[in-house]
């Protein structure tokens, strides 16, 4: 990836000159009419541009100087919204780290990482042929929506050259990617509650838009790649207003548009009701109306729609995993009406988005009526209180007896409880029984969290086999893993020494705990807390890939002082018992991790002075005093070719255990840091060159002198 940042920073930087260029010898011809505004930063001197000028003059040169000067204060700046401030100016948005996240009907969309690491996205406007003022009017519209369900527009920039918008940076990514993910990803889980509060949200949104300008403001763009979970886990509608300053004659086959849609001229507030609705369609089917490269195929959603509405067998329009749910039947024939009423041909029988945000809003308030009255009542019939329940497909594998008469061996007494290895008497069947200290939830409660905990599988989590449940006992049981954890790995056991790991072994190590985490986080709606995040907790797979176990037992079990944990330095600063635990907490602990495995040393450890010592403290009190070599292990500083990786992951364990929790990075966002720097293949970095090969192909026809 560095590489395609190189040649970001080249380009941009020659866009710039080329424009400074332009100013200074055309000065004198300038229009009057062209607005420019006086830059608070200066820009980079002339001298390192090869350029020709003949004459050799000490007063030319000096002319030249005073013209150099005199353009640099007439360059265009980054024009902030309201009342977002941010501590850049535009020239290090260009010179900014940038990705590609994809190229749109109105222009390229990127991710942008400043050396501060302030991440953002900058929108980058295909030719737009209107004039600045009328350019900067329009701005000011879209600016003035201010709403939690649309994203907001925070700075943009124009000159004769380039339009560019800024956006805040969406870590979960576009619902376009959770409803169908991307080549070689296995798909999100994305249950009925979270479909219903986006949709929700999304028709918030738009309803907010329409109200504004006197009710004349379009969006004229919805879909699925523009709709982002807002902090609520509410939908948030991206890309307002492009409509109205860029021409676009629509493609037929783009499934999504009203049928009287045939450009921008012809958007419409209706039109974009009909576009919500082919929104609607989309999550309730979870099939694409739009081919995206890499992304599933198209399917026209109202030829599927209306080929089965007059049959009794609604039913084969939804998503599979939907129909696995009986008790929400109703609700989604309820909103595949809604939906169908969106994209009536005639645009008089469309409802106004006020109507739809309406009738949605019940929708949820009925969900989460049923919702508090399936947590009243048992599940069952039949009590599985004081049994041993498997939590895959409910077959028994041993029972309760066969565990309780095995060979058990103590592996490790940790914050919640005690683990033992388990050998059953057929010889065959190994498994790791923890036995909780004090849980504090009804058995109803546990046995809920267990199944969300059972239907998370995933490669890098360990995954729970069964549970058992009695006022006197409280047992989880999981897979045996034939392998030390990490912390026995990098530090050794008593009387032993420790494992030489190879840096390679480190990287794989920490990808894989960060997938784990991340999958952690995706699930129960985007909740769930793993809350004990140590190396003890993390094994290595065949591939030597980290596994995180013991995720989700804080929810369940009685909170505990910061003061009793046995390894309260992976805590973060904020979290005073393990109640307040919190995804941003679970990243400070994986930062502690990071911090282990660059540096070789526990989370804490004791001086021969007998001084104990916070390895986060130690870490930064060497940074402090310059130097950054002192962290690395011994045993890897014979990797000089791997020096620059070492010196990245520290700067992430750096960020991951920054005492602010809103300062740290999401998960996902570590994810994707260190599959870069590790190189491994993500199933998305084929698109690599073609990146690079759409940053050439965007800049090179404004490099031409």
């Amino acid at each position: 990836m560095s590489a395609i940042y190189d040649n970001w920073e080249r380009l941009v930087a020659a866009v710039l000159r080329k424009q400074q260029l332009w100013q200074l010898f055309h000065e004198q011809s300038r229009s009057p009419s062209i607005r420019s505004e006086e830059s608070d930063s200066s820009s980079s001197s002339f001298r390192d541009v090869d350029f020709a000028i003949s004459g050799s003059s000490s007063t030319y040169w000096q002319e030249l100087e005073e013209a150099v000067a005199k353009s640099q204060k007439l360059l265009p700046k980054l024009v902030v919204i309201s009342d977002f401030r941010p501590a850049f100016d535009v020239e290090e948005v260009f010179l900014a780290s940038a990705e590609l996240l994809g190229r749109g009907t109105f222009g390229s969309v990127y991710t942008v990482v400043l050396d501060n690491g302030v991440r953002f996205v900058v929108k980058r406007l295909n030719s737009v042929n209107i004039s600045e003022l009328e350019f900067k009017r329009h701005m000011d519209i879209v600016g003035n929506v201010r709403h939690e369900n649309v994203a907001p527009l925070r700075a943009y920039y124009s000159s004769s050259d380039e339009k560019l918008m800024l956006y805040d940076y969406h870590s979960q990514g576009s619902m376009y990617a959770l409803l169908h993910g991307q080549t070689g990803e296995n798909l999100t889980q994305v249950d009925w509650e979270t479909r219903l509060r986006v949709a929700i949200g999304a028709a918030r949104g738009i309803a907010e838009i329409h109200s504004q300008n006197g009710g004349k403001l379009v969006h004229g763009n919805i879909k699925s790649s523009n709709i982002f979970l807002n902090p609520k886990h509410y939908g948030c509608v991206s890309d307002l207003g492009l409509t109205n300053i860029i021409e676009r004659t629509y493609i037929p086959t783009a499934r999504r548009y009203a049928p009287e849609v045939k450009s921008t001229h012809n958007v419409s507030q209706e039109s974009d009701v009909y576009s919500f609705g082919i929104f609607l369609l989309e999550l309730l089917t979870r099939k694409s109306p739009i081919h995206v490269p890499g992304g599933p195929e198209a399917v026209n959603l109202v030829k599927l729609v209306n080929s089965i509405r007059s049959k009794v067998r609604t039913s084969r329009v939804f998503d599979a995993d939907l129909l696995k749910l009986p008790t929400i039947r109703e609700q989604m024939v309820k909103v595949l009406q809604i939906g169908i009423s969106c994209i009536a041909k005639s645009i008089k029988k469309r409802p106004k988005m006020y109507e739809i945000v309406n009738m949605l809003e019940n929708l949820g308030r009925m969900n989460t009526m049923l919702e508090n009255l399936g947590r009243m009542n048992t599940r069952s019939s039949v009590s599985l209180e004081g049994k041993l329940v498997f939590v895959d497909d409910g077959n028994l594998k041993f029972e309760l007896e066969d565990m309780l008469r095995a060979s058990a061996d103590v592996l490790g007494k940790g914050t919640f409880g005690t683990s033992y290895k388990a050998k059953l008497e057929d010889g065959n069947t190994v498994v790791v029984v923890k036995r909780l200290k004090e849980v504090s939830v009804t058995f109803e409660e546990f046995q809920q969290h267990m199944e969300v905990i059972g239907r998370m599988r995933h490669e890098n989590v360990s995954e729970l086999m069964a549970y058992y449940f009695s006022k006197d006992e409280v047992l989880l049981v999981y897979d045996y893993l034939d392998q030390e954890s990490v912390s026995a790995l990098l530090h050794g056991k008593m009387g032993t020494d420790r494992t030489i790991l190879y840096w390679e072994t480190r990287l794989k190590i920490a990808v894989g705990v960060a997938r784990g985490i991340a999958h952690i986080h995706r699930q129960d709606d985007r909740k769930l807390v793993h809350g004990n995040i140590k190396s003890s907790n993390i094994f290595l797979n065949e591939q030597r890939y980290g596994i995180i176990s013991d995720a989700g037992v804080a929810k369940v079990s009685r909170p505990v002082r910061r003061s009793a944990m046995p390894t309260p330095n992976y805590l973060a600063p904020e979290v005073k018992d393990t109640r307040k635990t919190s995804q941003a907490s679970d990243v400070y602990s994986f930062g502690v991790v990071l911090l282990e495995l660059v540096s070789g040393k526990p989370s804490q450890y004791t001086t021969e002075d007998g001084e104990v010592i916070s390895l986060v403290e130690w870490v930064q009190s060497v940074i402090r005093e310059d130097w950054p070599a002192e962290v690395f292990d011994v045993g890897l500083l014979g990797y000089q070719n791997d020096e620059e990786a070492m010196e990245h992951v520290l700067q992430i364990a750096k960020d991951c255990v920054n005492s602010i929790p809103e300062n740290r990075p999401k998960i996902t966002e570590v994810v994707k840091m260190l599959e870069e720097i590790s190189g491994i293949d993500t199933g998305g970095l084929p698109s690599v060159e073609l990146r690079l090969e759409d940053l050439l192909e965007g800049l090179l026809p404004t490099l031409r002198l």
